[in-house]
């Protein structure tokens, strides 16, 4: 019996996630998401006709996970299986997405219905059958609602996909959980394979101190973040550490956090992020706007690479200040507005710079870092026969390759498929 994996997009690269699995003729669909290009136009992974699939398994909300999954849903009704926290998250990021991309995409929100009519919404570690396939979720640590998907075949395959992941406790998650310790192939993400993060308690001292600073010289520290679990995890660590701080959430932020409230039983104190969100303060108009970039106070807002919405509005307004500081804690993708900000110090096709507010960048990834990779793969060993690296650049997963070559052995299958090649593997 043969085991194929067919990686559709996300193959040394980062975006547009998409993996077909085929055991004894039958396939699943793990994600199908979109990237961009430099100018930001939608990539989409390579096609697959929806009547092939069992199911579509989708990881998690952002859209380079689930971006593309609602053209399945123009001529198909394929079985989705998700959390119930992603469908809510998505839709946002879905009406957002289309309100930007129109031009460029051939399906609208009756489509996104149409998927979620179909979707049947999972609990971490319940078992669910697929056909011939079981199916589990388990907490990935990565947002609301990510999960690690690990799948036994009808081949007697079982494998685990990790998705995005994160192996380090935050603010408002838990660590990625241990999928059944039985697993013998593993699709996993290299975002960040071939580095590590800095100690995460001194990105949040570093944050704190930078805030308290900037508050202290009667100035406001704009805080652009992603609108999805960024926002949460900054909002929930500063009001810990300094709840005097009076704090401001604007844009989609606002939106998405509400849905971390509806769902705080994926969170790790729900109780915490109850009282966060009770004592800090959403910006509901533009006169609002107005009124807080003139008194020392934090704003965390989208968009986290500063491409557009409210977070540009307040750059604007608070660069030319020196009592002010922007603090970027996001990943800035080069050729984004945040990245031409620590880079140049200006971002003149805005009419922003030079920029005499504080600049700083933070590092509170939601990924797993080289060495944190190594070591959860390190948990499957014993029984471990095959690992695809995907989600990252060519030569982060080469560097993962050989890392975990050095610490699980030679003998290790490790394959990096670039997006349209295909793993086949005898069981």
């Amino acid at each position: 019996m043969y085991l194929k994996i067919k990686v559709l997009g996300g193959g040394r690269e980062v975006g547009r996630s998409a993996i077909i699995v085929e055991s004894v003729g039958k396939k699943l669909l793990l994600d199908y998401g979109v990237s961009f290009d430099e100018k930001d136009r939608p990539i989409l992974p390579l096609h697959v006709r929806p009547i092939e699939v069992l199911a579509v398994l989708i990881s998690h909300a952002h859209l380079d996970h689930i971006g593309a999954a609602p053209y399945l849903y123009i001529t198909g009704n394929p079985k989705l299986l998700t959390t119930r926290p992603t469908i809510d998250v998505a839709r946002l990021l879905t009406i957002d997405f289309l309100r930007l991309n129109s031009l460029y995409v051939d399906y609208e929100m009756r489509e996104f219905d149409r998927m979620n009519s179909n979707a049947q919404f999972v609990e971490y570690g319940e078992e669910v059958q697929v056909d011939d396939f079981s199916v589990q979720f388990f907490n990935a640590g990565h947002i609301i609602g990510s999960s690690l998907i690990y799948i036994e075949t009808p081949g007697d395959e079982n494998i685990l996909y990790t998705g995005d992941f994160n192996t380090n406790q935050t603010w408002t998650l838990k660590p990625a959980d241990t999928a059944p310790l039985k697993v013998t192939t593993l699709i996993v993400e290299s975002t960040y394979g071939s580095r590590n993060h800095p100690p995460r308690g001194k990105m949040e001292e570093r944050l704190i101190q930078v805030v308290e600073e900037t508050i202290d010289r009667g100035g406001v520290a704009l805080i652009p973040a992603f609108s999805v679990g960024r926002t949460q995890e900054v909002i929930t660590l500063l009001y810990t550490h300094a709840p005097y701080l009076d704090i401001y959430v604007d844009g989609l932020s606002r939106d998405v956090t509400e849905i971390y409230s509806k769902h705080r039983g994926f969170l790790r104190d729900p109780v915490l992020f109850n009282k966060v969100v009770e004592n800090i303060n959403f910006v509901t108009d533009s006169s609002m706007r107005r009124k807080i970039v003139r008194k020392p106070c934090v704003i965390v807002a989208s968009a986290g690479m500063l491409k557009g919405g409210p977070s540009l509005y307040y750059l604007k307004k608070l660069y030319d200040n020196s009592k002010n500081s922007i603090i970027l804690v996001s990943y800035q993708a080069v050729n984004s507005n945040g990245h031409r900000i620590l880079e140049e110090g200006q971002l003149l096709q805005h009419d922003v710079g030079p920029i005499k507010a504080r600049i700083e960048w933070i590092d509170l990834s939601s990924h797993a870092g080289k060495d944190d990779i190594v070591k959860y793969t390190l948990q499957y060993k014993n029984t471990l026969r095959n690992i695809i690296i995907v989600h990252g650049d060519y030569e982060e997963a080469l560097v993962l390759s050989t890392r975990m070559k050095e610490f699980i052995g030679e003998d290790i299958n490790i394959y990096i498929p670039a997006s349209g090649e295909e793993v086949e593997i005898t069981t």
